[in-house]
């Protein structure tokens, strides 16, 4: 088969093995700008390795031509909202603090990413945040703590704007968090990309997360700490602000009794 170009491999490589997706599935899996996609999807379709389907969305896919590609292919969110509800639940086992009395104590993971007004845009508001709060039988202290989470998909895992917006957000939690996507099995520690991320995850205190499906169906995820995040404080005004607007009435409720 004649050389194809950069594009034209990393886009066949991202291809299903059966199937069609769109133009649109395809720039959330690669990154890239409409110009850039049909350029190497019009350099696959000349040699015959895909076919284009005369629909909306302009779907495509393999012909008998390509190469097989194995049959344990790589699952990855289509968009940041598909790893929301399986990484709260992940998020839930992770961070419950162990000593957690369950009835007397309060944890839980909210997302918040999806009730983000647009006028505020993305570094105003975190995609999920975690609120624990103890109390203790013979002392009038509680102990109270937020914990702040990013997320982004392989796609733009190492966006350099990404750690930016944890970093904006570390004024909800007394941790924050830059969470992505990266199949478990693959390396990206020599990514000049994710070098300057980790970076700037130290210099200002935030953790580090590589986050992966491990279902089909894209319903569980698992994930490695990779950098643990320092205690930063939070701005009780603001986060007093935020819960108010973001939380559910319920978990509001139990806050303001256990602080009464």
């Amino acid at each position: 088969m004649e050389k194809l170009s950069e594009d034209a491999e990393k886009l066949l490589e991202t291809l299903p093995p059966s199937g069609r997706i769109t133009n649109q599935t395809a720039k959330n899996l690669t990154g890239w700008d409409p110009e850039r996609l049909k350029k190497a999807k019009f350099e696959l379709r000349g040699k015959g390795l895909v076919e284009i389907k005369a629909s909306f969305g302009g779907p495509f896919g393999r012909t008998s031509l390509a190469p097989k590609v194995e049959t344990t292919y790589k699952i990855l969110a289509s968009n940041e909202r598909e790893l929301y509800e399986p990484f709260k639940e992940w998020a839930k086992e992770e961070f419950s603090p162990t000593d957690f009395v369950k009835g007397r104590d309060l944890f839980e993971v909210v997302i918040s990413g999806d009730r983000r007004p647009k006028e505020l845009g993305k570094w105003e508001v975190p995609d999920l945040i975690s609120v624990s709060l103890k109390k203790y039988k013979f002392i009038p202290e509680l102990d109270f703590q937020t914990i702040s989470f990013e997320l982004k998909p392989k796609a733009t895992a190492f966006n350099v704007m990404g750690i930016f917006e944890a970093i904006s957000h570390s004024k909800f939690g007394s941790k924050s968090y830059f969470c992505f996507e990266f199949p478990k099995d693959e390396d990206y520690l020599d990514n000049g990309d994710y070098q300057r991320i980790e970076q700037e995850a130290k210099t200002h205190g935030i953790g580090l997360i590589q986050i992966w499906f491990k279902d089909k169906e894209k319903k569980f995820l698992d994930g490695k700490i990779i950098l643990e995040a320092k205690e930063l404080g939070y701005e009780p005004n603001t986060l007093s602000l935020f819960i108010d607007k973001f939380f559910p009435d319920s978990i509001k409720h139990r806050l303001t009794t256990m602080i009464r």
